[in-house]
């Protein structure tokens, strides 16, 4: 049996040990009044898990949903403080404000590369969910995106059940403004999410036409199954997109699994595809040319990192 959590099912092989890692996240999923959130924030400090998930949840949601925002997601503190005084009268810095949507411009870079789809549609890793309504509107199937992270997870949910989006916006330190949008996106009735492993996807082989994963082989144990599994779902004929910026951790992905670049990848695609053959399965392989995209992450309303990600979409043998 597998429990059903705000209407998120939860399939992972071990339902008690992800249980164990999450369970005071399930506990705390329901939203605080502002002004409590703010002072159970203040008092457990910035490196407590609370405040650790409120500025992860920022982060993807700015980048998933911030073109919703009354500025475009533009944040007014980017560029020079009013009166800065610089010395040896310089102009003052103006940095770059990161634009939302990096995710969604990768996707759009994918599926240009990647043949028309009427069947199911996986999305691995799909975090706040925006990708996933993108592809219910660029498809008529169904649409799951699967995560791990159930607070990222459960702001996608809260669209699917309450059609409204709520996130914490962080401006600077320990300072965040709750963001809150009634919202209703193109094709989100055929959309759903769902708690799954990418490395023990919970389906039967060829289910899907197409299967994507954004930013996620740089965040499993063992990148090689990912794709492996990825081939598993995919009927003959079927796409797939996978994106890095190869931003390894070794809290994640042993070192020596790490994939050290676009040749690297393409390597492991490659071999990945051999091994398919050699078990009589279908295989990945390469479909049109790689790409490298710019990803920006906000942080808060002066920082943000910059990415280079590496796009790669493959066909099903």
């Amino acid at each position: 049996a597998y429990p059903i959590i705000d209407g998120a099912p939860i399939l992972v092989p071990d339902l008690a040990g992800w249980l164990a890692a999450n369970g005071h996240l399930l506990l705390q999923r329901h939203e605080l009044p502002d002004p409590v959130e703010a002072v159970v924030a203040a008092a457990l400090g910035p490196d407590a898990a609370f405040n650790v998930i409120r500025t992860q949840q920022a982060s993807y949601a700015y980048d998933h949903y911030g073109d919703l925002e009354e500025d475009g997601g533009t944040p007014a503190a980017f560029g020079p403080p009013p009166g800065n005084a610089v010395p040896g009268n310089c102009a003052p810095p103006t940095p770059t404000p990161p634009q939302p949507g990096a995710v969604r411009r990768t996707l759009a870079a994918a599926l240009a590369q990647l043949p028309a789809t009427t069947g199911p549609v996986l999305d691995i890793g799909c975090a706040v969910g925006r990708t996933a309504f993108d592809l219910a509107a660029a498809s008529p199937g169904l649409v799951l995106g699967l995560d791990l992270n159930w607070p990222l997870l459960a702001i996608g949910r809260g669209i699917l059940d309450r059609a409204v989006l709520s996130y914490p916006h962080r401006r600077l330190g320990m300072h965040f403004e709750r963001r809150r949008h009634a919202v209703s996106f193109p094709g989100g009735e055929r959309v759903d999410f769902w708690i799954a492993d990418a490395l023990a996807l919970p389906f039967r082989g060829q289910t899907f036409d197409l299967a994507m994963a954004l930013n996620v082989i740089d965040c499993v144990s063992a990148p090689p199954r990912l794709i492996a599994e990825m081939a598993r779902v995919l009927r003959p004929g079927g796409g797939a997109a996978i994106a890095t910026p190869f931003d390894w951790s070794s809290q994640v992905t042993p070192p020596d699994a790490w994939v050290d670049g676009p040749a690297a990848l393409e390597t492991l695609l490659a071999e990945v595809a051999a091994q398919a053959r050699q078990a009589g399965v279908g295989a990945l392989v390469q479909s049109g040319p790689a790409r490298d995209l710019d990803w920006h992450v906000r942080l808060h309303d002066r920082a943000a990192m910059h990415y280079a990600v590496h796009l790669l979409t493959a066909s099903l043998d």
